[in-house]
């Protein structure tokens, strides 16, 4: 008898399931909105200019593959601190951060909340909606996902969160998500993070904020704005942060999980933690990825290039965003769709149900999970017009 005869099978991803099925579909006009990935204006996800030259110096500089111990590239983990914390943050010359390198944001997320699990966390709260592998991770290490509310009619609903989050206990974990929210794009401003912040350290809650897209709302300088405003109410959070969206790392898995502690001593100890459950997980982390940030950020030259096609990308993304939302607001004849313009990065969620995704794809060609997710960083412009009367008709 097998031993794994007892175990039940599991669903697909349901994205990527629908990632196959778009491919497989022969239909001449189809239209892909559902696979999380920056896309250019011919389709394709290109390897960004400054990625491809540091990569060059990298390889040619390279002399051995040996590892480079748990916290992987410190030059890099350095690097990600100046983004999260700022150069001069006084916790960093206190010895309260600690930063890790990581096979991808799931990684850094992973680690947070098994960080979590070791303080006593027996609970994590996610936002309703919120990006599915957030319960996934949450689940696979045993604790009981909790909801709080997040979004209502296109805009952040800060009293629903606040109330939610009120009958949170001590203890309790709670993932945010930094600028650009996946799935809504929908973004708390900077006195609602102040106000979660304060909340967190009220009621003594473990916060892990997830950076993903940094870079993709306003600008690199803005976008962490608010993440900084809650750790400085807060006084302690975890960060898990990723370079897949704006370096274009995808496949490398570049993350960084970092933490903001009070005192030196309790960081101290959790840097030991960290380092212990990377080494029972990954062993050590992945070098590549990481090499590549660093040799771009740590020169002045590659770095005005990467800030520059980054900068390329959100004013895409926001151009294709206000026009899709203008197409939406002259075909339906209502302006409930203007929200959609003042959100920020890849994704929007649409108001439709699961029965009408299902009919779009199966109608028109139209491709999105069935949560009404639609990805921005996806949409053609010539697409635009067609989309919007399709569209149109189940908004």
């Amino acid at each position: 008898m097998s031993h794994f005869s007892e175990l039940s099978t599991l669903p697909p991803d349901a994205l990527l399931g629908l990632m196959t099925a778009f491919r497989a579909d022969p239909r001449g006009d189809k239209y892909d909105l559902g696979v999380g990935v920056y896309k250019d204006e011919a389709g394709e996800t290109p390897i960004l200019t400054s990625v491809k030259k540091a990569e060059a110096r990298l390889l040619a500089a390279q002399a051995t593959k040996v590892y480079e111990g748990p916290r992987g590239n410190t030059d890099y983990c350095g690097y990600i601190e100046d983004f999260v914390f700022g150069k001069d943050h006084p916790a960093r010359q206190e010895g309260r951060t600690i930063s890790f390198t990581t096979p991808g944001g799931c990684g850094a997320l992973f680690q947070g909340v098994s960080l979590m699990r070791r303080t006593g966390t027996n609970r994590v709260w996610v936002s309703k909606p919120t990006w599915p592998n957030h319960p996934n991770v949450v689940k696979s290490l045993g604790l009981e996902v909790m909801e709080y509310a997040y979004a209502r009619d296109g805009e952040f609903y800060r009293l629903g969160m606040l109330a939610d989050l009120s009958t949170a206990e001590a203890g309790d974990g709670v993932i945010i998500q930094g600028p650009c929210h996946n799935p809504t794009g929908i973004d708390p401003h900077v006195d609602d993070w102040r106000a979660l912040g304060a909340m967190a350290k009220e009621k003594g809650l473990l916060v892990m904020l997830d950076v993903a897209y940094h870079g993709f709302a306003q600008s690199l300088a803005h976008d962490m704005d608010g993440v900084r405003a809650f750790m400085d109410e807060a006084g302690e959070a975890m960060v898990a942060y990723s370079c897949s969206k704006n370096f274009g790392l995808y496949r490398e898995r570049t993350g960084c999980f970092l933490v903001l502690g009070e005192t030196q001593a309790a960081i101290t100890a959790a840097a030991t933690h960290v380092a212990d459950n990377g080494r029972a997980t990954w062993s050590m982390p992945p070098a590549h990825g990481a090499g590549i940030v660093a040799a771009i950020l740590g020169d002045a030259e590659l770095r005005a290039e990467w800030e520059t096609e980054l900068n390329a990308m959100r004013t895409r993304m926001k151009g294709l965003r206000a026009s899709l939302s203008d197409t939406l607001v002259a075909a339906t004849g209502s302006n409930a769709l203007a929200a959609l313009k003042a959100q920020n990065g890849m994704f929007s969620q649409l108001p439709v149900s699961a029965a009408q995704t299902v009919e779009l794809r199966d109608k028109h060609g139209v491709y999105m999970p069935s949560s009404g997710r639609i990805n921005i960083a996806g949409l053609n412009p010539k697409d635009i017009p067609v989309l919007g009367k399709i569209l149109a008709g189940y908004l």
